[in-house]
Order: structure tokens, then sequence, then C-alpha cells
């Protein structure tokens, strides 16, 4: 199957930024290689339990003074080496894409300004 993005734009880090990851019960650190209102890419040092059609996740992390946590399903798995890559399609209401659409643009005037 093929997926394709139908984004308005996927913002992506410089410098990955630091999540944390809920699946059932268990709590993984993960690194954000991107992200968009609809959703992300997930770096993980180790292997996560991913199946097509699995459970929820939720995603925590900040951004620009802002904390976020969306639920949402891992869509797909690239494991390179010894990390593993993740796809999350995320499950957000309207007002919580345009608050993350907000925190990223003050990510980007930020480290502009560095």
């Amino acid at each position: 199957m093929r997926f394709k993005r139908q984004e308005p734009f996927r913002y992506q880090f410089g410098r990955p930024l630091p999540a944390e990851l809920r699946i059932a019960d268990q709590h993984y650190s993960v690194l954000i290689h991107d992200i968009s209102p609809h959703g992300m890419k997930l770096e993980a040092a180790i292997h996560l339990p991913f199946s097509h059609d699995g459970p929820l996740v939720e995603v925590s992390f900040a951004l620009s003074g802002a904390s976020f946590a969306f639920r949402g399903q891992l869509v797909w798995e690239k494991p390179f080496a010894r990390i593993h890559y993740y796809g999350v399609r995320l499950y957000a209401a309207k007002q919580e894409e345009a608050r993350l659409i907000e925190a990223i643009k003050r990510h980007v005037a930020e480290s502009r300004r560095i």
C-alpha cells in the first residue's frame, strides 16, 4: 500500500524533538523528526510493538513553551541499523491542530534568532 501525504505542510526539525510515547501501559522515550497537524515521524532506539490496526498511542511533547499530548496510531515502521523509525497518524481536534501550527510558527521564529 502506498501512503501519500495530503497535508499543507510538514515541519522537519533540525535537531529532533524529545517526546514520550505511551502504548497501553508502557512508556517509551522517542525523538520527533518531523511533524504536521495530522502526523509525525518518530525515532526510537528500540523496536516498538507495531502492527497495522494496532492500539492507539499517545505522544507527549513540549514545543515553544506549549505542552501537547496527542492520541494517534502507528501507521508504518522502518528499521534502520539499530534505530527504528515510525509514522504516527494524529487524531487531533481542529483547535489542537491550530494550537500546534502556532507553536511550530513560534519555534521557527525562535530558531531563526539563534
